[in-house]
């Protein structure tokens, strides 16, 4: 099918209204209209609903948009290949990471990145560890760092570089601070707060809740910020990575307790997608990833 008829297509899905479209393409909105109408006719289905709004999938549309947007990006990918080829540019990098593994490495990884190939363009997204999976799977992104989440794609490649364990984070005036064995039910007495629920530390703790989880014990915040000040409160307890907690550790507005329990500790993974064809800049980048997982290893 031609790569144009699936752009005119998917840029349909984001902007809803053909003149956008028509205009990002540089070309008129009849002949977006004749694209999708042709692509309607080669599959024998409805691709968009209209109305005052602009244009809404239908299913099947749905399904087309899923890999069409992955053919788009495909050739889009091959065709920077070639560009940088020919014209010896030096390319680009897509990183992202969910929250420990962005704080923990990507303003070294970054850095190190730029000081060694200064003219790459770089960029990170920061998002929940599923949310990158699906972003890697997609092509959108060529590097993720992401906190397990036990549902490995066959499209993608993990390579643990590294653990995490979780730690029950509560108030100094928070009456279990002073209770040396805490147990599951202990925990229970309280409301604990848990990251979004598309979060792999929501996908722990609820395990390790397991069978002991209503829903009315929890309230899920979008931002560990908010978990950490509700926390001071005195009221809540939330569990969060040691990592995240440099700063409260140091000043007391926050305690730890170890919980000595096997599943709240988690592997840091590298993900990356099994189709990229790897460069240096590729290899540097994976090389800069294992080596700073290494040396936080060993001063950890």
């Amino acid at each position: 099918m031609n790569n144009l008829k699936l752009q005119a297509f998917c840029l349909l899905v984001t902007l809803k209204k053909l003149a956008p479209v028509a205009k990002e393409l540089g070309i008129t909105a009849p002949t977006v209209s004749f694209h999708i109408r042709s692509i309607e006719d080669e599959y024998g289905v409805r691709l968009f609903r209209t109305n005052a709004g602009g244009y809404r999938l239908t299913e099947a549309g749905e399904g087309l948009y899923h890999y069409a947007r992955q053919i788009v990006q495909l050739q889009k990918d091959m065709n920077q290949f070639f560009e940088n080829l020919i014209e010896g540019n030096i390319g680009s990098i897509r990183l992202g990471a969910s929250g420990l593994p962005a704080h923990i490495f990507m303003p070294d990884i970054i850095d190190q990145i730029s000081t060694a190939y200064p003219d790459i363009r770089i960029s990170l997204e920061v998002k929940t560890a599923p949310e990158i999976e699906r972003k890697l799977i997609l092509q959108e992104l060529d590097f993720g760092l992401i906190m397990e989440t036990k549902q490995e794609d066959p499209t993608l490649i993990y390579e643990t570089i590294g653990e995490d364990s979780l730690v029950l984070a509560l108030s100094p005036t928070h009456e279990l601070a002073t209770k040396k064995d805490i147990s599951k039910s202990d925990v229970l007495k309280s409301k604990i707060l848990l990251h979004t629920s598309s979060s792999s530390t929501n996908h722990f703790i609820g395990k390790w809740l397991e069978p002991f989880a209503p829903s009315i014990y929890t309230i899920e915040l979008d931002s560990v910020s908010t978990i950490k000040k509700m926390l001071t409160y005195g009221k809540t307890l939330a569990f969060i990575s040691v990592a995240l907690m440099d700063e409260e550790l140091k000043s007391g507005t926050l305690l730890k307790k170890e919980l000595n329990d096997i599943t709240l500790t988690r592997k840091i993974q590298l993900v990356y997608p099994k189709c990229r064809l790897d460069s240096k800049i590729d290899e540097f980048v994976k090389k800069a990833i294992h080596n700073l997982a290494y040396d936080y290893k060993t001063t950890d």
